[in-house]
């Protein structure tokens, strides 16, 4: 499995062949952006939804999202769109599936997260975030997590720790910094250690592909 971080909460996955794309926001480099299967958009804002109609028209991938990103998506001329509601499930293919999963996100109108599996590795973007009960029932079962430390309408360091604590995924990636807000995530590996709490922090360089 390869992961490749674009900035902000954009994240490329590679896993069982499978490309995958999860919230292009407005200012990403989608030249730097290769293959592309599927874009997962967590929600409608632009720091989400940015340049999913352009990246799905240049790579012909098809749109996965909430009923608000389908209808935006379907208006923007895009064609190849599905709709997913929290609690779906959906395969893709090769034994690639993902689960949508309501977070908690105020502003939106129907923000989601998604778990991606291939039956043997799970991989969590919950978009954008604060702590919600819902992650109790993730403990202990999810492989690689994307977290949100920016504070910016999402968690911030130390909520983003709390969601850790509770979760105990094996490796997190810090995001939601950098682009239009700022966050240290090395302040959250000190966080986590104040707590007493183990996850493998992993913070990505821009571009620069992680092999798991």
């Amino acid at each position: 499995m390869k992961i490749i971080w674009y900035g902000h909460a954009c994240f490329w996955i590679e896993i069982n062949d499978v490309k995958i794309l999860i919230d292009p926001y407005e200012y990403v480099n989608d030249d730097a952006i290769d293959g592309i299967d599927y874009i997962l958009v967590t929600h409608e804002h632009t720091d989400h939804y940015g340049k999913t109609p352009l990246l799905a028209r240049l790579r012909d991938a098809t749109v996965i999202g909430p009923k608000t990103v389908y209808l935006m998506a379907i208006n923007d001329g895009v064609t190849k769109v599905k709709e997913i509601e929290g609690g779906e499930e959906i395969e893709l293919e090769n034994n690639v599936k993902v689960r949508a999963i309501f977070v908690e996100h105020p502003s939106s109108q129907y923000p989601l997260g998604y778990i991606i599996s291939d039956g043997k590795r799970r991989i969590f973007h919950p978009g954008d975030t604060y702590y919600s009960p819902i992650f109790k029932n993730l403990r202990g079962k999810i492989d690689i997590f994307f977290v949100p430390i920016s504070g910016r309408s999402t968690a911030n360091i130390r909520e983003a720790a709390n969601i850790i604590e509770t979760m105990r995924p094996k490796i997190t990636i810090p995001m939601h910094y950098g682009t239009y807000s700022e966050a240290d995530p090395n302040e959250l590996i000190n966080e986590l250690r104040e707590k007493r709490v183990w996850s493998l922090i992993k913070i990505l360089e821009i571009g620069k592909p992680f092999e798991v």
